[in-house]
């Protein structure tokens, strides 16, 4: 893909130097990519900045907003479109494409995404949720991720986990997957 992609990505993390190299290798199409730590204890930080992305640290004060929120609230994102990318997950070459295409749609404000999940190596085809489907590609002003009440959901931490993006406009669905 000779030009970047017209959008930032959102890659909320924690001490995630295992998957953040093949994560980070996976958005480089991206024009804009952050990394939000939480202050992590291994080498997340120097990895995150080696791949030239922008690192933000977040530090939670056991209330809302959690990261994501606080992230879209915040960051000085250079582009409309957001794409929200945890870091044990990749987006392929073929998905990258679709998504251009995808953000020129001046009918949709947001896409839903499907996640295939893997295991040891293997797509879990049974036994889990397939299609996956998460809104995870939208216009971030016109996005945020439900406030669920944190005492009733636990071991979140400071990242909405749970919660899911509430989009007031229309909203599309891409056919490509995002690997997990």
């Amino acid at each position: 893909m000779p030009n970047k992609i017209p959008a930032s990505v959102l890659v909320p993390g924690k001490n995630e130097e295992a998957n953040l190299p093949a994560c980070l290798k996976s958005l480089e199409p991206a024009n804009e990519i952050f990394v939000v730590d939480s202050q992590s204890s291994g080498r997340s930080v120097e990895i995150a900045e080696s791949y030239g992305v922008k690192v933000v640290q977040f530090q939670f004060n056991a209330s809302c907003p959690k990261k994501k929120n606080w992230s879209l609230e915040n960051l000085p994102f250079s582009h409309q479109w957001v794409l929200i990318v945890d870091c044990d997950e990749r987006i392929t070459p073929e998905f990258w494409t679709e998504i251009l295409q995808a953000i020129q749609n001046p009918n949709y404000q947001g896409y839903y995404l499907n996640r295939r999940v893997f295991f040891l190596g293997t797509w879990i085809r049974h036994g889990g949720k397939y299609p996956d489907r998460n809104l995870r590609l939208f216009k971030h002003k016109l996005g945020r991720y439900e406030n669920l009440k944190t005492e009733d959901i636990t071991n979140t931490g400071d990242n909405e986990v749970h919660e899911h993006v509430v989009l007031s406009d229309k909203v599309g669905y891409l056919q490509n997957d995002m690997l997990h």
